[in-house]
């Protein structure tokens, strides 16, 4: 990872991020974060594949002017509407140009999500009509999104003992509860490779969750941030094809419903500062969200990032680098379940390791709560932080600087780093007595790292550091 300073700038203005105040704090504390395993936001900062840099140093010139289209450079927007159709298998369900199309995104799908908010809100403007969203907890930051538009927020709830996979009763009941409470809008969020449990929703869940959508006159997201990220042996449950299916058999003269999918690049290549992804919706909808809501506070930007993308996914080396990523992934995986269940005693069936994404969502250790530790140093990432030099991530993401919607009784862990990196993180839980079972009534000897270049001088905001790898054969 970058010197703190370099990712996170100076302490000068304040800074949402919990993230940052809690390594701050540890630094303060006289700890050395160049010692730190960082598994939370899912990021390695070691740059994306060396094919996609190649493409970054030869862009066109007219990719650093002005577009005269706000659907995202014209080369980019092109080979997205081949590569989403190809490798999410669309013809077989709906025609491109008619029942679906494609636009390039720059600056985050999370801004296209928030225009489609907005977007199904100026469809049912009257003050009574409250805007509400259904999606998963555990989950991504969707109230992050949708609250702050006016949107209430209704769960529907995932747990281990049923492999994170929703109960499509309760997303019925959900659905039609929403709609008998207002006239407005309702959003369902159907996140089939789900963030942060790495399961892979089952096609018949999706397919009901849908049926329950159009039954109900709901609108939908679908999230397939991590649709091309899952191991080698699984096929992705395709949310979108199953959404395109149920709505293409939909008598003649039904109202079809609103509908948005996204897809970010960034998540397959390991460029998530570009923000660059496709977005996905009817050629109507597309045109509101891209012709008249997105003009209103942006244009298309990012644009050689853009190019370089394009002339990326248009070379075979991008196919064959998700394989290696993939094999990579599931190495990784298997090895981190192995060891929580034999190192950290956590139960069987307690944990599901999952088979998409890059995390593995673990519970936060029963004995932590009923110590009276929690309220001590405030949550249990925050312990794993002080006593092992370890940080995992938020099961219940939230947005920075904003209240947490539901208790962090679940951490992520980010798998990307591989395996030799989540191997030292492991140790370092063991030997502190992070498992199951509760501490030892011991000292926790000082945190060592991977075998590593010499570490920077330390003591300034400059040259803070954390370990994610240095050293580590590079994963992907």
């Amino acid at each position: 990872m970058q010197p703190l300073l370099d990712i996170a700038g100076p302490p000068d203005l304040t800074n949402p991020y919990g993230d940052l105040a809690l390594l701050r704090r540890h630094r303060d504390q006289g700890h050395d974060l160049s010692r730190v395993i960082y598994l939370s936001l899912g990021e390695t900062w070691q740059g994306p594949p060396p094919g996609l840099l190649a493409a970054l140093r030869d862009v066109p010139a007219h990719a650093h002017g002005y577009q005269l289209t706000p659907y995202g450079l014209p080369a980019l927007r092109l080979v997205l509407r081949d590569y989403i159709t190809r490798t999410q298998h669309l013809d077989e369900a709906a025609v491109l140009g008619s029942d679906f199309e494609v636009a390039g995104s720059a600056g985050s799908t999370r801004s296209v999500m928030r225009d489609f908010g907005r977007l199904l809100i100026e469809d049912k403007p009257t003050a009574s009509a409250r805007p509400i969203v259904v999606c998963a907890s555990p989950g991504w930051d969707y109230p992050g999104v949708y609250a702050p538009l006016g949107y209430e927020i209704r769960h529907f709830g995932l747990s281990s003992d049923r492999g994170y996979q929703p109960d499509t009763q309760e997303v019925e009941e959900r659905l039609d509860q929403a709609r008998r409470d207002t006239t407005g809008p309702v959003l369902l969020v159907i996140n089939a490779q789900h963030n942060p449990s790495g399961a892979n929703w089952s096609a018949g869940v999706v397919r009901e969750m849908v049926r329950a959508a159009l039954q109900f006159d709901v609108q939908v997201l679908v999230d397939d941030a991590y649709y091309a990220v899952h191991d080698p042996a699984v096929t992705p449950t395709p949310a979108l094809r199953i959404l395109l299916e149920e709505v293409a058999s939909l008598p003649s003269g039904v109202r079809r419903p609103r509908w948005l999918a996204t897809r970010s690049m960034g998540k397959q290549f390991h460029c998530n500062g570009w923000g660059v992804g496709a977005a996905v919706a009817a050629p109507g909808t597309l045109e509101d969200l891209y012709a008249r809501l997105l003009p209103q506070h942006t244009y298309t930007t990012a644009v050689p990032l853009q190019a370089a993308m394009a002339a990326w996914l248009a070379d075979p080396a991008a196919d064959i680098y998700l394989t290696e990523q993939r094999a990579a992934y599931a190495v990784t995986r298997a090895e981190v379940a192995e060891r929580i269940q034999r190192d950290l005693h956590y139960p069987a069936g307690s944990f599901v390791a999952g088979s998409c994404g890059p995390y593995m969502l673990l519970p936060v250790p029963p004995w932590y709560s009923a110590s009276g530790v929690g309220g001590a140093d405030g949550d249990f990432r925050q312990h794993c932080l002080q006593r092992a030099g370890v940080l995992p991530g938020e099961g219940h993401m939230s947005t920075p600087g904003r209240p947490v919607q539901a208790s962090q009784d679940v951490i992520r862990l980010y798998l990307g780093l591989g395996s030799d990196v989540l191997a030292t993180a492991l140790d370092r839980m063991v030997a502190a007595g992070l498992g199951w079972n509760g501490p030892r009534m011991t000292t926790l000897a000082p945190a060592t790292t991977p075998p590593a270049a010499a570490a920077p001088a330390i003591g300034s905001e400059e040259h803070s550091t954390m370990t994610v790898g240095q050293g580590a054969p590079a994963r992907p």
